[in-house]
């Protein structure tokens, strides 16, 4: 007799709740992760201080505007700045990854729209061009590639008398 039960039940139970329609909803796919696109900018004024560090004679207050436009993030990965004269690079630096991660950086958002302050310590004082390069890797795929900030996108040049100063919300060298 219980076993009689336990059968009768088990035959009534796909019977209850649903409706009897069976139908499955298929699940939600999520549009695929775009690649990174990234452009860069000058934002504001470039402004030469005097140099903390004794190897440098001068720094480079230098705001840089990241925009992400395509919705996928990058790894920043460096920061280069070439002082060129006549053609040929007579003196360059460079941020690395780990300069930029330390700094509270890194990790460039999609869909995003942030002025960095990056400052650059050199020396050069005899050039006639400058070059501001960064180096990203998409998030999606490891795809590495380049921008070059245009020197024109700068506002203007001024100079400090001030020491430039290395706070949190910027990157140092």
């Amino acid at each position: 007799m219980r076993k009689l039960a336990t059968l009768a039940l088990l035959l009534a139970l796909p019977g209850c709740g649903g409706g009897g329609n069976n139908v499955t909803t298929p699940p939600v796919t999520q549009p695929p992760t775009p690649a990174a696109t990234i452009t860069t900018t000058g934002a504001g004024a470039l402004v030469i201080h005097p140099s903390l560090s004794p190897t440098f004679s001068l720094a480079m207050e230098t705001p840089i505007r990241i925009q992400e436009t395509a919705g996928g993030s990058a790894d920043w990965g460096f920061a280069r700045m070439s002082f060129v004269r006549n053609g040929a690079e007579v003196e360059r630096i460079e941020l690395n990854a780990n300069d930029i991660r330390a700094a509270g950086f890194g990790r460039i958002p999609a869909s995003s729209n942030t002025v960095y302050k990056v400052i650059f310590r050199f020396n050069s004082d005899d050039f006639d061009r400058i070059d501001i390069t960064l180096g990203f890797s998409d998030v999606k795929d490891g795809r590495q590639f380049t921008t070059a900030v245009a020197f024109s996108t700068f506002t203007d040049i001024t100079f400090s008398i001030i020491p430039a100063a290395l706070p949190h919300s910027q990157v140092p060298l």
